[in-house]
């Protein structure tokens, strides 16, 4: 007989999500509903539309599953942004991690004499770019002051993915036409974090795979922050015209997303 539990750990988990869902909609946007979001780069340009210009509430709210997925994404993310932020290093970018590659940061004397050497890391950014009226926050920006000639500045974006989006993405079958949406996404962060740090020297998606913990870093060319920088130009210019039509394409980026879409009801895209 299957067993029921006398305690509603599912429901309360569900308060909590809503609590920390809510805690981070007013910490991060509420004020800020004008901005266009970064991590819409490479999306429907009607959506953007909806969410930035009208500021319509989301009509179709995402189911609890989603939710869960969400936050677990949300823990993967914070916990790799804390590994970062609690251990000082001196590794260079491409070492394995062993114990002689972490700088005893109780030895003060040392400390001071390698600061030079020290990898800095930023973490959970805000970013601005007035001009595009895009705002956002980046994941990492890694300053890597091991190398002689100069500081590098390098910006990472977490991504965690499931078993099929990973077999996709790195398979031996992979899709043969993925979307850019990321490469976008950080492209929009790579222009802002130039204008900031004055230099980028690299960009890296980090893929978290939440079926098996397996991780991998996948370099994303420079000339994504010109494309990115171009996407969100267009996007300002068809948004002064009002709402756009509907193209496939860019309105939708892909026609089957019209199905998650949160502001379906609004759109009331054709069948």
């Amino acid at each position: 007989m299957r067993s029921i539990s006398p305690i509603d750990i599912e429901g309360v988990y569900k308060d909590y999500i809503d609590v920390k869902q809510e805690e981070n909609r007013v910490e991060r946007y509420e004020g800020n509903e004008h901005w266009y979001h970064a991590s819409g780069a490479g999306s429907c340009s009607r959506k953007l539309y909806f969410e930035s210009v009208e500021k319509a509430e989301p009509s179709n709210p995402l189911d609890e599953k989603t939710k869960r997925l969400l936050r677990l994404g949300n823990v993967v993310h914070e916990d790799i942004q804390s590994s970062l932020t609690h251990t000082r290093t001196n590794i260079s970018t491409n070492s394995s991690t062993n114990n002689s590659n972490y700088k005893d940061s109780t030895n003060t004397e040392k400390e001071n004499k390698n600061k030079e050497k020290e990898i800095e890391f930023d973490v959970e950014g805000e970013v601005k770019i007035k001009e595009l009226n895009v705002r956002g926050f980046y994941d990492i920006v890694a300053k890597d002051n091991t190398l002689l000639e100069q500081q590098k500045v390098y910006l990472y974006d977490i991504k965690t993915c499931g078993g099929w989006s990973w077999k996709m993405k790195f398979g031996r079958n992979k899709q043969m036409n993925p979307s850019i949406h990321y490469e976008l996404q950080l492209g929009t962060y790579g222009y802002a974090v130039r204008e900031m740090f004055g230099q980028l020297d690299g960009m890296f998606l980090y893929y978290y795979n939440k079926d098996n913990s397996d991780m991998r870093a996948v370099e994303v060319p420079l000339t994504y922050v010109s494309r990115a920088y171009l996407f969100w130009r267009n996007i300002n210019d068809e948004h002064k015209q009002g709402l756009p039509d509907f193209r496939v394409g860019v309105s939708p980026v892909q026609k089957w997303q019209c199905n998650y879409c949160q502001f379906r009801s609004h759109c009331n895209p054709p069948t």
